[in-house]
């Protein structure tokens, strides 16, 4: 893992999220290596030619210019969604803690504020995040296959890790959702993560299809390759289908919304090749 430390223009922007708002990223690229990350875009504003996933820029000088940004009101009335395309709570977090800083920062604002990981570290800062009158945590949390996760998320928490990290955040009143994300053929099973989740206080599930775009499938293919060859052309045909993608993500919507009316867990899916379409709720 190659880290630079870099200076940083601009630290909040645009959300590209459905629901809008703004994004703050304290870094470029992510430990984490997820193999089906769509942030991989991102290189394309960088210099590097290490691979995705095997460099992180840090921008060390993050908190001075949110403090300088915020001076403009319209960034004072979010949403701010903390970690778009990175892992705000990556392991270099523990050194560097330019998410804790940027939350102190933060703070005085009130704006809701909601916070994007895989990571359990999140709870090193516990103490300030209640301190909060408007913020939420969401955790992706697509399987409960630990193997799986291992080959796809190989640097992240594990998937009981953030399950009990989500319990201990809930049991103190901070608001917990999940992003089944992708949603995986064979692997994400919506009961039995609907079961999970009510378990450990998770008051909200988001769903989302691979995306298809870019080579966001060339780590998939390579661990399916590794490990499960006997799925690959499953998953091909469903991911690059039109007709089997829209069969498959059609039953997986109908399954999502049975478990999310037997455990009484609101869910909001959206499925399309790419993201470009998105299924009724």
């Amino acid at each position: 893992m190659k880290v630079n430390e870099i200076k940083c223009k601009t630290v909040i922007g645009k959300c590209g999220f459905p629901s809008g708002g703004w994004s703050i990223n304290p870094y470029v690229g992510c430990e984490h290596n997820c193999v089906y990350c769509y942030a991989r875009f991102m290189k394309r504003f960088t210099n590097h030619t290490e691979p995705w996933g095997n460099f992180t820029d840090v921008k060390t000088n993050a908190p001075e210019i949110l403090e300088k940004q915020l001076h403009l009101k319209k960034y004072r009335e979010g949403p701010i969604f903390i970690g778009t395309v990175t892992d705000p709570y990556q392991p270099l977090e523990e050194k560097y803690k330019l998410t804790r800083k940027l939350l102190e920062i933060l703070l005085p604002y009130n704006a809701p504020v909601s916070i994007l990981t895989k990571s359990d570290l999140v709870l090193r800062d516990l103490n300030l995040l209640k301190k909060f009158k408007g913020i939420e945590v969401n955790f992706t949390i697509n399987t409960l296959d630990e193997k799986w996760k291992k080959y796809t998320e190989p640097n992240s928490s594990s998937v009981e890790e953030r399950l009990q990290t989500a319990k201990k955040l809930s049991e103190e009143n901070i608001p917990v959702y999940a992003m089944v994300g992708p949603y995986w053929p064979e692997f994400t099973n919506p009961d039995k993560l609907f079961k999970r989740f009510k378990e450990v206080g998770i008051r909200k599930v988001f769903s989302e299809s691979f995306n298809t775009n870019g080579d966001n499938f060339i780590g998939v293919k390579k661990v399916l390759k590794e490990n499960y060859p006997e799925l690959l052309s499953k998953f091909e045909k469903i991911l690059f289908n039109n007709v089997f993608f829209e069969d498959f993500y059609t039953e997986a919507q109908e399954r999502l919304l049975t478990a999310s009316k037997k455990y009484s867990i609101p869910v909001e899916i959206f499925f399309g090749q790419g993201h470009k379409r998105k299924f009724k709720k």
